[in-house]
C-alpha cells in the first residue's frame, strides 16, 4: 500500500486524462490500434489544434507514441496502465448498454 501512496502524484496525473472527455474519447479510439490524426479528428469532432495539443501532452506523459508514415502521423497507446484502464472501463460500461 505504501508504494501506491508514494505514487499518488503519478496516478493522479494519469487519471487526469480520463477525467477530460475529449482526451478519454481519443484514448478509447486509440485503444485497439494505431490511428492517424485525420481519423482521430473525424471520430472525435474536435479541431485539429485541440487534437494535436492533447496528443502532444499524452506523448510527453509517455502514454502515446507516434510514427510518421508518408504524410500522416499515426499514434498508438504504449502505456500498459492506460490500456488496462480503458479495458476495464469498456467492460464496466458495456454492461450498462
Amino acid at each position: 500500500m505504501n508504494d501506491f501512496i508514494n505514487n499518488v502524484s503519478s496516478v493522479s496525473d494519469l487519471l487526469k486524462n480520463f477525467s477530460n472527455k475529449d482526451k478519454l474519447a481519443i484514448l478509447c479510439y486509440l485503444w485497439d490500434e494505431e490511428k492517424n490524426v485525420s481519423d482521430i479528428i473525424k471520430c472525435t469532432n474536435l479541431s485539429q489544434s485541440q487534437v494535436s495539443q492533447y496528443l502532444w501532452k499524452m506523448k510527453l506523459q509517455l502514454i502515446l507514441e507516434s510514427e510518421k508514415k508518408w504524410k500522416e502521423v499515426y499514434y498508438k497507446i504504449t502505456d500498459k496502465k492506460t490500456l488496462e484502464i480503458i479495458s476495464s472501463l469498456k467492460k464496466i460500461f458495456s454492461k450498462w448498454n
